[in-house]
């Protein structure tokens, strides 16, 4: 938790399937003008894989025919850009469970091969002449993403907040010797797929640490979409905090009633983003309704966000849940124009708490910690 800035952790889940099939994004050129994907899925047969890449404004798609267990896929990036392959209703990955392969790729006259099975799994295929992708295997050869990964799902499981505490700092520590680890390798400091690294696996750094961490990259590196979301991220954290006017928004509650902020105007708020999937969000209720009964009849209001993005989804879970504050629905979710876009939210549960003027005042609050925080700052 954090009263200072709004650095919660993200663990943003695409939503791939529901992209357009359009080209990879772009910005600069570099000298190819295109790459080339050769592949062999052993087992695999006719059929057709989806490909997906993320964006600046979310993610595109396109799609590669497999005949014979062989494809070849064509396309162009201005920098090097993960694609993610994922088999579009194919029975033999159905039957084995196998759901797709990534990879990084950049824009070179020599064509990338992948070499996959099914049986084995095309999770595991081989990628053979992606330098970047090369230096991506060597840095998870360090075991430094294997380590933060099973860190952060073993923080995930514990409720305790004591036990939690002792964690985080244990947690930060291996993170302190990660990023070391992560620069002390000799292509680090121009590499995209260390870039990359930053990006997927410690996003939960606060925005801080996070400008830190960026400055420890060659100042001549080259932009890529994972380097412009980082800077976006940090210019939005800004803006978002302690003692900043919170932005306005226009939601809807089950009913069709439109609030914004100004509807909350006088008051101390408790902003709760959650969803109807989210099984954390549900752990914290419990000490929501605590903050309900010790705060009703004063100035203060209570307001969940959900951000499914199926009105059914989110009606559903209001209606059995029967909360007895405000509920509203962010359809656009993480996307541009939504709340929990320019609210700055990483991942949820996430609390914030903005003041009866409008302005924040304390964000990333879990457990008895939130009404600690209300009680000290209730004027």
């Amino acid at each position: 938790m954090t009263c200072l800035k709004s650095d919660d952790m993200k663990n943003p889940i695409l939503n791939l399937w529901a992209v357009c099939l359009v080209g990879v994004y772009s910005c600069t050129a570099p000298v190819a003008k295109d790459y080339v994907i050769e592949g062999e899925i052993k087992g695999f047969g006719d059929g057709m894989m989806y490909v997906f890449a993320e964006t600046i404004d979310g993610n595109t798609g396109d799609t590669a025919f497999v005949k014979n267990d062989r494809f070849t896929f064509r396309s162009s990036s201005d920098y090097p850009i993960q694609l993610w392959f994922s088999p579009a209703g194919n029975e033999a990955c159905a039957r084995r469970g196998t759901y797709g392969f990534f990879l990084l790729v950049e824009n070179s006259s020599t064509p990338v091969r992948v070499n996959a099975e099914v049986e084995k799994r095309i999770e595991n295929a081989v990628i053979l002449n992606s330098p970047v992708q090369t230096e991506l295997e060597k840095i998870k050869a360090t075991g430094l993403i294997d380590r933060i990964t099973s860190f952060q799902n073993l923080l995930r499981q514990i409720e305790d907040t004591v036990i939690l505490k002792t964690k985080r700092n244990e947690f930060a520590r291996l993170v302190d010797k990660s990023l070391d680890e992560l620069f002390a390798l000799d292509f680090a400091r121009t590499s995209t797929a260390a870039v990359f690294t930053v990006y997927q696996y410690f996003s939960f750094l606060s925005i801080d640490r996070l400008e830190a961490v960026l400055q420890r990259f060659d100042p001549a590196i080259a932009p890529s979409v994972y380097w412009v979301k980082m800077q976006e991220r940090i210019r939005r954290t800004r803006a978002m905090a302690i003692g900043k006017k919170a932005p306005d928004f226009r939601l809807q509650d089950v009913h069709g009633k439109e609030y914004t902020l100004a509807d909350f105007a006088g008051k101390m708020v408790l902003f709760d983003f959650t969803a109807s999937w989210c099984h954390w969000c549900k752990v914290e209720i419990p000490f929501i309704e605590q903050v309900y009964e010790a705060m009703k009849g004063k100035d203060f209001e209570i307001v969940s966000v959900y951000l499914d993005k199926k009105r059914e989804d989110w009606v559903k879970d209001v209606k059995k849940s029967n909360h007895p504050w405000k509920c509203l629905s962010d359809v656009q979710s993480w996307n541009k124009g939504g709340m929990a876009y320019d609210y700055n939210v990483g991942g949820i549960p996430h609390l914030l708490i903005i003041g009866k003027d409008g302005k924040i005042l304390c964000s990333g609050t879990r457990g008895v910690e939130t009404l600690q925080k209300i009680k000290e700052m209730y004027r």
